[in-house]
């Protein structure tokens, strides 16, 4: 079923909440408002109804930084249960980061990831392609190459990128149009562990501060992933008054947590960048606010359910994200006044939209890639168990507010609560 109709909603559409209806015909979205309900009336063919009563209607959420683990790591997550966990937290597209086994780095891989996506993914995924050949940060990859097939993004995510082949890897994708995201983690200034005292702020914004005077050397196109500290945010708000053409993101761990916030299970608080203090959590819900940071980015990170036990020292960083991501935002942000509604709605469509060149609103003609939240649904975290195999969530056994009810993907149903509590 392609064609739907949506009535009793706020649709959120250029940056505003209003009451109207959407008609999506043929996977497409047709009309709004009073031209959407003459439309319906006079369609002959099925078409579903769904009431959005205490619903917003939005363009479908896109997270520019997910580990869906395959090929490689199959244990932790798959191509189909990531993409399932992205549909269930609202979510159409996603981008797929390259640290599986093999890494992304050639038009062969990329091909054959592509048939694996077409085979079982759920949503739209975009392939992030590797920095360097085998993520092994000594030979760069044919950027050109792999941009001719369609990837924009490249990282080498879960590894720095060398100081040697920072300018060189700028240059070389500033010609293609190319846009490097790297993993901030200055190495040198990393101790044994695994949470805040270990992995200093330090590593993040000494490395940071590298590559924002490399890309003011080359122009090259800069994604910030994940920031956690007051230093970042204040670094990309210099950059941007220089008019670099930088962007960046925060996770909605940072953003609602700190390293006081850690219990046990200690894995389900344990990432990279790691928790930090109040302090440089406020720090990033004013960048966010104020536009410094442009989008969220859940930065998902699956491991099954190998972190529900006690930590150890080889234990893998990361959490999962996906399917809490609104809820926990809109719980502890929108509903606390700490971030406008609409900001929050922004930052997960139209701003990610704009950085990867994707549709940007609901407009008639395009998609229908489409989310509809109930912001009166409360749900306890984890009650019914997860899509993805990653229950490594720090929000596990939460009350949060503001679920997605249904989610379309091309105008396919791609997810819908059922009823449950």
């Amino acid at each position: 079923m392609k064609n739907w109709y949506l009535h009793n909603g706020l649709v959120y559409r250029k940056n505003e909440l209003r009451q109207e209806d959407v008609l999506i015909l043929n996977g497409k979205i047709a009309a709004f408002g009073s031209k959407a309900q003459r439309l319906r009336k006079g369609f002959s063919e099925p078409i579903k109804d769904f009431s959005a009563h205490d619903s917003i209607i939005s363009r479908g959420f896109i997270d520019l930084h997910v580990h869906l683990r395959e090929p490689g790591f199959t244990e932790k997550e798959t191509i189909t249960t990531g993409t399932q966990a992205a549909a269930a937290g609202g979510f159409t597209s996603v981008y797929a980061m390259p640290n599986t086994n093999p890494p992304l780095d050639s038009v062969e891989r990329f091909i054959e990831f592509q048939k694996q996506i077409s085979a079982s993914a759920v949503v739209k995924v975009r392939p992030i392609g590797a920095l360097t050949k085998a993520r092994a940060g000594k030979e760069l990859v044919d950027y050109a190459a792999l941009r001719d097939v369609g990837v924009r993004f490249f990282s080498d995510d879960g590894e720095p990128l060398d100081t040697n082949l920072v300018i060189q890897a700028m240059e070389r994708l500033r010609e293609v149009h190319g846009v490097l995201i790297n993993h901030l983690e200055d190495k040198s200034l990393v101790r044994s562990g695994l949470f805040h005292q270990a992995i200093p702020a330090e590593s993040e914004y000494h490395m940071l501060r590298r590559d924002l005077d490399a890309v003011a050397k080359t122009g090259c196109a800069y994604h910030a992933a994940h920031l956690s500290c007051f230093q970042s945010v204040d670094m990309i708000r210099k950059a941007k008054g220089q008019g670099l053409p930088v962007t960046a993101e925060v996770t909605p761990h940072h953003l609602v947590l700190t390293y006081d916030d850690i219990q046990e299970p200690q894995g389900h608080f344990q990432m990279k960048p790691p928790l930090r203090s109040g302090f440089h959590r406020e720090a990033l819900v004013e960048g966010l606010r104020l536009g410094i940071i442009d989008i969220i980015a859940t930065d998902h990170a699956p491991h099954g359910r190998e972190k529900e036990g006690a930590l150890t020292p080889n234990s893998p960083f990361g959490v999962t994200g996906l399917e809490t991501a609104f809820p926990i935002l809109y719980t502890r942000l929108v509903q606390t006044n700490a971030l406008p509604l609409e900001r929050l709605l922004y930052c997960l469509t139209t701003a990610p939209a704009v950085i990867s060149g994707e549709f940007r609103d609901l407009t008639e003609g395009e998609a229908g890639d489409i989310v509809v939240i109930n912001l009166n649904q409360k749900r306890r975290v984890g009650e019914r168990g997860f899509f993805s195999k990653g229950t490594n969530s720090p929000f596990v056994g939460e009350v949060l507010k503001g679920w997605p009810i249904l989610t379309l993907v091309d105008g396919e149903e791609r997810y819908q609560w059922d009823g449950g509590c």
